[in-house]
C-alpha cells in the first residue's frame, strides 16, 4: 500500500505542476531527484540515529548549516539584495519562523515517532498546499487536473497511513468511541 501511495502522490504532484506549456529542464529534474534522494536518506537516518541534542536544537543546526551552504551560491548567482522594506522583513520572518523552523521541527518530531514511509508521504502536501493557497489568496485558477492532483495527494497519504497500521492498531481504532 505504501508503494501505491507513493505512486499516487507522485502522479498527483505531476498533475498539480505540469501544464501543457511546461517543459522539463534536465538540470532541474536532476536537482529534484538529488533533493528527493537526500531527503529520503535524511528521513531514514534521522530515525535510525537519534540526535544527541534536543529536537529544536537539531532543527536549528540543520537550517543554519543549509543556509551557510547556500550563501556562496546566492552571492554568485543572485542579483544584489535591495534595501529591505517592512513587508520584506515580515515576509522573511514568516518564511523563516513558520515556513522553515516550525515545519522542520514538526517534521523531525514526526520522524522520531512515526514510520519513515508515513512521514515521507507528507512531503506531497507541499505542492498541493501551495496550489490551494494560490487559489485562496491570489485568485489563481485551478484546473480540473489540478483538483484531481490534490485528491490524489490526499489519497496517497491516506494509503500510506493505512498501510503502516498494524492489525492490532486497526482493532484498537475500531473499538475506540
Amino acid at each position: 500500500m505504501a508503494v501505491l501511495g507513493a505512486i499516487c502522490g507522485t502522479a498527483g504532484v505531476a498533475l498539480l505542476v505540469l501544464t501543457p506549456n511546461a517543459a522539463l529542464d534536465p538540470v532541474g529534474v536532476a536537482a529534484g531527484l538529488a533533493g528527493a534522494v537526500s531527503m529520503a536518506f535524511g528521513t531514514v537516518l534521522t530515525r535510525k540515529w537519534q540526535p544527541p541534542v534536543p529536537l529544536l536544537t537539531f532543527t536549528a543546526w540543520q537550517l543554519a548549516a543549509g543556509g551557510l551552504l547556500l550563501v556562496p551560491v546566492a552571492l554568485v548567482f543572485d542579483p544584489p539584495i535591495p534595501m529591505p522594506t517592512g513587508t520584506n522583513v515580515l515576509g522573511l520572518a514568516w518564511l523563516g519562523l513558520i515556513g522553515a523552523g516550525l515545519t522542520y521541527f514538526l517534521w523531525f518530531r514526526g520522524i522520531s515517532r512515526l514510520e519513515p514511509t508515513v512521514v515521507s508521504l507528507l512531503g506531497f502536501l507541499s505542492p498541493g498546499t501551495a496550489v490551494l493557497l494560490g487559489w485562496l489568496f491570489l485568485d489563481q485558477t485551478l484546473s480540473a487536473l489540478q483538483i484531481i492532483g490534490v485528491l490524489l495527494v490526499i489519497g496517497s497519504i491516506w494509503l500510506g497511513q493505512r498501510s503502516n497500521r498494524t492489525p492490532r492498531a486497526r482493532i484498537a481504532c475500531r473499538k475506540s468511541p
